[in-house]
Protein backbone atom coordinates (compact mmCIF):
# COMPACT_ATOMS: atom_id res chain seq x y z
CA UNK A 1 0.00 0.00 0.00
CA UNK A 2 2.17 2.70 -0.69
CA UNK A 3 5.87 1.10 0.36
CA UNK A 4 8.24 -1.42 -0.33
CA UNK A 5 8.19 -4.58 1.20
CA UNK A 6 10.52 -7.81 1.82
CA UNK A 7 9.76 -10.90 0.13
CA UNK A 8 9.25 -12.53 3.14
CA UNK A 9 7.43 -9.44 4.72
CA UNK A 10 5.11 -9.98 1.46
CA UNK A 11 4.40 -13.49 2.13
CA UNK A 12 3.23 -12.91 5.85
CA UNK A 13 1.23 -10.25 4.80
CA UNK A 14 -0.48 -12.27 2.15
CA UNK A 15 -0.51 -15.51 4.57
CA UNK A 16 -2.73 -12.35 7.20
CA UNK A 17 -4.90 -11.69 4.60
CA UNK A 18 -6.11 -14.99 2.80
CA UNK A 19 -9.51 -15.61 4.13
CA UNK A 20 -9.77 -18.99 2.10
CA UNK A 21 -5.62 -20.04 2.71
CA UNK A 22 -5.32 -21.03 -1.49
CA UNK A 23 -2.12 -18.81 -1.03
CA UNK A 24 -3.74 -15.85 -3.11
CA UNK A 25 -5.53 -12.85 -2.59
CA UNK A 26 -8.73 -12.85 -3.71
CA UNK A 27 -11.50 -9.80 -4.35
CA UNK A 28 -12.76 -10.33 -0.81
CA UNK A 29 -9.45 -10.17 0.45
CA UNK A 30 -8.36 -7.16 -0.84
CA UNK A 31 -11.86 -5.57 -0.44
CA UNK A 32 -11.37 -6.62 3.66
CA UNK A 33 -7.90 -4.54 3.46
CA UNK A 34 -9.16 -1.65 1.56
CA UNK A 35 -12.29 -1.06 4.08
CA UNK A 36 -9.96 -1.56 6.66
CA UNK A 37 -11.72 -4.94 8.08
CA UNK A 38 -12.51 -5.97 11.64
CA UNK A 39 -9.94 -4.76 14.35
CA UNK A 40 -10.32 -8.38 15.76
CA UNK A 41 -10.14 -10.22 12.56
CA UNK A 42 -6.60 -7.87 12.12
CA UNK A 43 -5.56 -9.17 15.59
CA UNK A 44 -6.26 -12.51 14.97
CA UNK A 45 -4.25 -13.13 11.27
CA UNK A 46 -1.61 -11.03 13.26
CA UNK A 47 -1.46 -13.35 15.98
CA UNK A 48 -0.92 -15.76 13.50
CA UNK A 49 1.65 -14.25 11.38
CA UNK A 50 3.47 -13.63 15.28
CA UNK A 51 3.18 -17.52 15.54
CA UNK A 52 4.58 -18.33 12.31
CA UNK A 53 7.92 -16.42 13.48
CA UNK A 54 7.97 -17.79 16.69
CA UNK A 55 9.19 -21.34 16.19
CA UNK A 56 10.36 -21.66 20.05
CA UNK A 57 6.76 -21.03 21.35
CA UNK A 58 8.24 -18.85 23.85
CA UNK A 59 6.28 -15.73 23.09
CA UNK A 60 8.71 -13.70 21.24
CA UNK A 61 10.68 -13.64 17.87
CA UNK A 62 14.18 -14.40 18.78
CA UNK A 63 17.29 -13.76 16.95
CA UNK A 64 17.37 -17.49 16.49
CA UNK A 65 13.57 -18.28 15.56
CA UNK A 66 14.04 -15.26 12.62
CA UNK A 67 17.14 -16.86 11.37
CA UNK A 68 15.46 -20.19 11.45
CA UNK A 69 12.69 -18.65 9.71
CA UNK A 70 14.16 -16.69 6.92
CA UNK A 71 16.03 -19.92 6.00
CA UNK A 72 12.82 -21.95 5.22
CA UNK A 73 11.91 -19.11 3.31
CA UNK A 74 15.45 -19.16 1.37
CA UNK A 75 17.28 -16.25 2.82
CA UNK A 76 20.29 -17.06 4.53
CA UNK A 77 21.20 -14.67 7.44
CA UNK A 78 23.77 -15.00 10.23
CA UNK A 79 22.39 -14.28 13.87
CA UNK A 80 24.11 -11.22 13.77
CA UNK A 81 21.79 -10.00 11.11
CA UNK A 82 18.69 -11.50 12.67
CA UNK A 83 19.84 -9.23 16.19
CA UNK A 84 20.16 -6.15 13.79
CA UNK A 85 16.64 -6.76 12.04
CA UNK A 86 15.09 -7.38 15.46
CA UNK A 87 16.83 -4.16 16.83
CA UNK A 88 15.32 -2.10 14.42
CA UNK A 89 11.44 -2.99 16.11
CA UNK A 90 12.66 -3.75 19.82
CA UNK A 91 10.68 -1.18 21.69
CA UNK A 92 12.08 -1.79 25.25
CA UNK A 93 15.45 -3.24 24.08
CA UNK A 94 15.42 -6.74 25.51
CA UNK A 95 16.62 -8.35 22.15
CA UNK A 96 13.51 -9.81 21.12
CA UNK A 97 10.29 -8.90 19.53
CA UNK A 98 7.23 -9.42 21.64
CA UNK A 99 3.56 -9.50 20.13
CA UNK A 100 2.94 -5.82 20.67
CA UNK A 101 5.87 -5.35 18.84
CA UNK A 102 4.96 -7.07 15.99
CA UNK A 103 1.75 -5.45 16.00
CA UNK A 104 3.14 -1.92 15.67
CA UNK A 105 6.35 -2.64 13.08
CA UNK A 106 2.96 -4.37 10.86
CA UNK A 107 1.15 -1.48 11.09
Amino acid sequence: MGGELLQNEAEVAVEMLDSDGDGLLGLEDLVGLMEGGKEEEKVKGLREAFEVYDVERCGFITPSSLKRMLSKLGESKSIDECKVMIQRFDLNGDGLISFEEFRIMMQ
